[in-house]
């Protein structure tokens, strides 16, 4: 498939596009994992406050047969043992829904971490189009978790169904025992039953949460012509980033204007590559790396040693190989011996000018006449 098409996606998800997709409240998430540890610290908060619970039932139901007896059905006593039961009702029911709350909690951060988001509550025009949730309802992810649904209720409900067919015998003795042997029998077949579901989430959970990550991996997953695209959304079109290049250059050049200006020669390439070398006599060490450029930069950093009265030295070589150094680096051990003879050109070149400046300076002083230790002369009054 051309470029301009979307093509087949082969390519992993990007981390610019998993980030785009964690922002909108899209990630890698196992509900099943959330309701299989919710089942478990249920379960577990339930075993632990299982004696406290039924002791408040059991004071319950003897405090409101007491007031049916005692005092009757008047509107006071039915209200008193409403308010009473409701009571009772949050309090054992409490500790439960706790534990379900902190499932919820520790199952999303151990998922996808600590994240907020609202993108999912803004008003969508999709979520409210009858044709898009029409598409929606039938769509492949939809039909996934409809069949998992189905699966999961089969197989829970056999899970009931065969505890409850292994305690027949229990369940028929528990009609010819009295009320608190029967409800033991029936605490004892609910144990079990919630023994067997809670470990059958685990294991359905288990499943799910690496469904659903190889699911999301691969929803997420682009094409070649989404990563070019991507590319050129972050990293901007070629032309804009080689301007952009050609700026960060300028700005590294303008920095550089006064080490062209102080540096000891520019070797160039002659029209492609400038490198300005200095040598700091009193720090010692190998001569440094101050200043480069290639072509339009090349040109600017050869007027600005011409300003400065900097030699410039043809040395194609030379110049490439210096090219390729860092700003800053000092000349390799290789490089030595031609930087060196570039230097002793420059200092003998340098001589060379102080002493012909220094014979112009001489030249251009005015002639004195001496004078004779004796004699006349000019300026001797005579004796």
């Amino acid at each position: 498939m051309s470029d301009g098409g979307t093509g087949e996606k082969t390519e992993e998800a990007s981390p610019q596009k998993l980030k785009q997709a964690r922002d909108k409240g899209q990630v890698s998430k196992s509900q099943d994992a959330i309701q299989a540890l919710g089942f478990v610290l249920v379960f577990a908060t339930t075993a632990l406050t299982i004696t406290i619970t039924a002791k408040k039932l059991k004071d319950f139901l003897y405090a409101a047969l007491d007031s049916a007896v005692r005092r009757g059905d008047d509107l006071p006593t039915v209200l008193a043992v409403v308010n009473e039961a409701l009571w009772t009702t949050l309090t054992a029911s409490l500790p439960m829904l706790g534990a379900a709350f902190v499932a919820g909690l520790v199952s999303n951060y151990i998922q996808v971490g600590f994240m907020f988001t609202v993108e999912p509550l803004k008003p969508d025009i999709k979520k409210i189009n009858p044709v898009d949730g029409f598409k929606n309802l039938f769509s492949k992810k939809k039909i996934v978790e409809s069949v998992k649904n189905i699966l999961k209720f089969t197989i829970v409900s056999y899970v009931v169904y065969a505890t409850l067919r292994d305690a027949m015998r229990e369940v028929v003795l528990s009609a010819r025992v009295d009320l608190w042997h029967g409800v033991a029998i029936g605490g004892q077949i609910m144990y079990d039953i919630a023994i067997r579901v809670t470990a059958l989430f685990v294991i359905i959970s288990a499943a799910d949460f690496f469904f659903q990550r190889w699911q999301f991996n691969k929803d997420m997953m682009m094409s070649k012509y989404d990563v070019k695209q991507e590319y050129k959304q972050s990293e901007g079109d070629p032309h804009m980033k080689a301007e952009r290049k050609a700026l960060a250059e300028e700005l590294i050049l303008h920095g550089s204007q006064q080490n062209v200006a102080n540096s000891d020669a520019v070797v160039v390439n002659p029209a492609h590559i400038a490198v300005a070398i200095k040598y700091d006599k009193e720090k010692g060490g190998a001569p440094k790396v101050v200043a480069k450029g290639m072509r339009k930069h090349a040109e600017t950093i050869k007027a600005i040693a011409r300003e400065n009265g900097v030699p410039i030295l043809r040395n194609v070589p030379l110049a490439q190989a210096l090219n390729k150094l860092d700003l800053e680096e000092e000349v390799p051990e290789e490089l030595y011996e031609a930087v060196a003879e570039v230097l002793n050109f420059v200092y003998e070149l340098r001589d060379k000018e102080a002493k012909a400046a220094e014979a112009r300076r001489k030249a251009k002083q005015p002639k004195t006449n001496s004078i004779p230790p004796s004699g006349k002369g000019p300026g001797n009054p005579p004796r």
